[in-house]
């Protein structure tokens, strides 16, 4: 909203060309992330209007706004740990297509064959369990995945969730406010998380890089 520095978008025609990136989540990371900056800003712009509006036309953007702030939310953090995730030996096919939910809790695929209980794993767990990070992730599993329930509530179209419930246009953008700054709270406290094993990848990868340098020398 401060609309400070520029936001890179990558589109399906850079792929291929020098210098485009070749993890193919980046993109849609890119194009999510600018469609959740148009959505936050017009948000932000409603819930601050005070001129004059009719109860139930209010409502009805309250109730889209916020659809679309939850969505937005939870498929660029799916973007975004898919991100990490397409950078490590897993296979592609246990993270493709997988929501946000199966993303942080989900049963083991190895042992579906098994008689017994089948656990549960954490794709970006896992990430995190590499970086000694398992942890502070751990004890914020509850929070992460009311992220994925909003988003499943609300298109569901739960009781007190989305209730349709025309007032005065001011009771409605303050509540829109209110509803802003917990999806934000929540989504900002997920990106703390992704940051900082990303942060953690990037310092491995380099350290890398720099080791086969120094062997490749000549002496």
């Amino acid at each position: 909203m401060l609309r400070k520095g520029n936001v890179t978008l990558f589109s399906a025609e850079d792929k291929g060309l020098p210098g485009a990136p070749t993890n193919p989540y980046t993109y849609d990371a890119s194009v999510l992330a600018v469609a959740f900056m148009s959505v936050v800003n017009e948000s932000d712009a409603f819930a601050k209007n005070t001129e004059p509006l009719d109860g139930l036309d209010a409502e009805i953007k309250r109730i889209r706004l916020y659809t679309e702030n939850v969505l937005y939310t939870v498929r660029l953090c799916e973007a975004l740990i898919k991100q990490l995730l397409f950078c490590t030996s897993l296979p592609e096919a246990d993270y493709h297509r997988s929501a946000l939910g199966s993303l942080l809790s989900k049963q083991c695929s190895v042992c579906r064959s098994s008689k017994e209980k089948r656990h549960k794993i954490s794709l970006l767990g896992s990430l995190a369990h590499r970086y000694g990070l398992c942890r502070t992730y751990d004890l914020c599993l509850d929070q992460h995945l009311r992220l994925a329930n909003r988003l499943r509530n609300t298109e569901a179209a739960h009781s007190g969730v989305t209730k349709f419930l025309p007032r005065e246009a001011s009771v409605v953008r303050s509540e829109l406010g209110e509803q802003l700054n917990n999806v934000g709270n929540d989504f900002i406290h997920m990106l703390l998380h992704i940051s900082e094993i990303e942060g953690r990848m990037l310092k491995e990868l380099m350290s890398e890089a720099e080791r086969f340098g120094s062997r490749s020398r000549p002496q």
